[in-house]
């Protein structure tokens, strides 16, 4: 299978880098990943500047742009080859509930949407690096289960979520995006016009079934996300009023 492997903690980041090296064994890979970190980009399209592209080797390349330049720019104009999946990752830090919304991660995934298989995003809970390989070995597997199965590998985003452990977890459960909290405000940076944003808030709904209640039992948590964001309730309630 041709995967396109993307980030948004960049393209010599740890996390990526161990997943290169895992997918690698029984896969063709392609790397498209922003020459920064780009954490809590979304899916910002640079749109009114020009985006230089380094191809530091082949089927590698370095781009000066956000998660979803890369792999847009990947896509539509520097590979070639018919490319079956994304997966993006591996992300040092969760990207749980509500973080999706932000996340550079998800959204670097989510440009591969029109592919023939589902994207995937994959993040570690903790930023210890010493857990890398196992969250590593842990995706390679989840990934060859995800291609087998017809429900899920098609139609839509995959947002995995790793917790840490010395051990290589196997285990897993589907889950749903839980919710935070009101984030901490923004702060002001002394007298200055400068402000610091704030963290992001406690999680509030992260009982059984959520992927924050999954992680926290040293689960790994796969959550199936849609690419409709259209609350189709409330608009066959509007159009039948």
């Amino acid at each position: 299978m041709k995967i396109l492997l993307s980030n948004d903690d960049g393209y010599y980041a740890d996390g990526i880098q161990a997943l290169i090296k895992e997918l690698s064994i029984k896969h063709e890979i392609f790397v498209a990943a922003p020459l920064e970190n780009n954490s809590a980009g979304s899916s910002a399209l640079s749109t009114r500047k020009d985006i230089n592209v380094d191809n530091v080797k082949k089927n590698h390349y370095v781009i000066d742009g956000t998660p979803a330049d890369c792999v847009h720019i990947a896509l539509t104009c520097l590979i070639k080859e018919k490319i079956d999946i994304v997966v993006s990752g591996i992300n040092m830090g969760a990207n749980l509930g509500d973080d999706v919304i932000y996340s550079g991660t998800v959204a670097a995934a989510l440009e591969g949407r029109h592919l023939e298989f589902s994207p995937i995003a994959i993040s570690l809970i903790t930023k210890d690096i010493s857990y890398l390989k196992n969250a590593a070995q842990s995706s390679s597997y989840l990934f060859e289960k995800i291609i087998e199965n017809k429900i899920i590998n098609k139609k839509t985003l995959l947002n995995i979520n790793i917790p840490d452990s010395n051990n290589l977890i196997k285990d897993f459960k589907y889950t749903r995006l839980g919710k935070r909290g009101t984030p901490v405000p923004a702060k002001k940076i002394k007298e200055k016009n400068l402000y610091n944003i704030g963290a992001a808030g406690d999680p509030k709904d992260d009982g059984e079934g959520t992927d924050f209640f999954a992680t926290n039992n040293n689960i790994i948590s796969i959550t199936p996300i849609t690419y409709d964001l259209t609350n189709s309730k409330i608009l066959e309630e509007l159009n039948n009023s």
